[in-house]
């Protein structure tokens, strides 16, 4: 199973792009904004949407007549993990507009210039994230019992990438109630629980809300 990534559109002008430059910048009273100012500070569209239209933040910050800023760099590894960290966080594929602080530890306009185009840094995303996983996955754990032992080929806890797999396969909704979760309200259960042999794999986890999660307990739910 191959996961693809959800189409969205941009439809504004340049000038409404770099006015909204301006307007942050006035009202920080600067005349040098990073992408991550004007992000935290009520911009109006997304970093990554002015440099992805202009072709880099510089080049927009030139345009509006503000002054250049420099930025650390990032490298690509970096930027995917971060991705993996806004995605659990938010429980589905992120937009511009969702790569600020505190979710994001990065702007879409890093993507934008480590990669060619926000766009074409999701979809390094998900080449990275549909890459076979079970070499981390893959630790040798006995787990022992009153009446028997179990060796699990796989380590109890999930890796941040498989959580994504899970997300990306299943959305942000509890598999048995069906509501939408985000944060700390998102549960990874193993649809064969653990104790009884169950291995962290892709198909043997699901989504549960905290009172499922916690109803369900050791129970083993039909999949």
């Amino acid at each position: 199973m191959k996961y693809r990534l959800k189409d969205f559109h941009r439809n504004i002008s340049d000038s409404d792009l770099l006015g909204d430059l301006k307007t942050v910048a006035e009202k920080l009273g600067t005349n040098k904004l990073s992408s991550r100012e004007y992000n935290d500070n009520g911009g109006k569209y997304t970093s990554g949407t002015i440099a992805a239209r202009f072709g880099s933040w510089n080049i927009a910050l030139e345009m509006a007549e503000l002054s250049l800023v420099h930025q650390r760099e990032v490298s690509k590894e970096e930027l995917l993990e971060n991705l993996e960290h806004v995605w659990i966080s938010i429980g589905r594929q992120p937009v511009f507009r969702d790569m600020r602080s505190p979710i994001s530890k990065y702007s879409a306009h890093q993507y934008v210039v480590k990669f060619g185009a926000w766009r074409k840094g999701l979809e390094a995303f998900v080449e990275y994230i549909n890459s076979d996983y079970t070499k981390e996955e893959n630790v040798p754990v006995t787990i022992l019992k009153t009446e028997e032992a179990f060796k699990h080929k796989t380590r109890r806890f999930p890796s941040e990438r498989l959580k994504v797999q899970v997300l990306m396969r299943d959305g942000n909704k509890c598999r048995l109630c069906g509501a939408t979760l985000i944060g700390d309200s998102i549960n990874f259960d193993h649809i064969t629980p653990w104790s009884k042999g169950g291995e962290t794999t892709l198909e043997n986890l699901q989504i549960l809300c905290n009172n499922h999660n916690l109803a369900k307990g050791n129970l083993e739910y039909p999949k």
